[in-house]
């Protein structure tokens, strides 16, 4: 069984832009969402064509869940010094589904491989934190059809599926049409549970969808 929790994740809440200065370098960190990789990839060609004219556009991006993909560029930098630190800093705050492009405009003085891993991984994660954070949880969507004198004690049950009645759908007809979605690491037990109540009478029919 999958353990609760495991369904839950982080990814920003607003795209963001946040531009600073360093030692006359101008750094501008840009904070997308992208929740697969080919997604990730087209926002990075996307920001490093629209600001080609800038000396560096660094890059780092973690995506998916729960299996998570994640890649980093220097894009010229010294190895080591731009795209990792970016990385670094959506790893620390846990995130997935996110793009930092960290754009940079050469100032004149050079900064020493020391001086750009602070100022690219400053600048993520500045950029970061004003983009905020969102907590989501994956769920799998179901359907069930009730009958109305069972429709109460079902809507009573559903609250330990953590399943709120504003994301839930409900159609009144001859019978009592709910679709809802069941967060995954509560997947067994709802199944047990419409199974049972179907066995009952209880619950005519249910069916997970895609």
């Amino acid at each position: 069984m999958t353990n609760k929790g495991s369904d839950i994740f982080r990814e920003p809440r607003k795209e963001q832009d946040l531009e600073e200065v360093v030692r006359k370098s101008r750094f501008v960190g840009r904070v997308r969402i992208a929740r697969s990789e080919e997604e990730a990839r087209r926002v990075v060609r996307a920001l490093s064509e629209e600001y080609k004219n800038a000396t560096h556009n660094c890059w780092a991006y973690r995506v998916g869940f729960p299996q998570i993909r994640e890649y980093f560029s220097d894009d010229g930098e010294p190895s080591g010094s731009a795209g990792k630190p970016i990385l670094g800093a959506i790893l620390r705050q846990e995130l997935t589904n996110t793009v930092v492009v960290v754009t940079r405009y050469y100032g004149g003085i050079k900064l020493g491989v020391r001086g750009l891993i602070e100022a690219y991984g400053g600048s993520a994660s500045r950029s970061l934190e004003a983009a905020g954070t969102a907590v989501k949880q994956m769920a799998r969507p179901v359907f069930l059809e009730v009958r109305y004198d069972t429709h109460q004690r079902i809507l009573y049950l559903l609250k330990d599926l953590q399943v709120p009645e504003s994301l839930m759908e409900q159609e009144f007809g001859a019978t009592v049409q709910m679709r809802f979605p069941v967060p995954l690491s509560l997947e067994e037990e709802a199944q047990v549970l419409f199974e049972g109540l179907q066995a009952q009478g209880a619950v005519l029919s249910w069916a997970w969808e895609a």
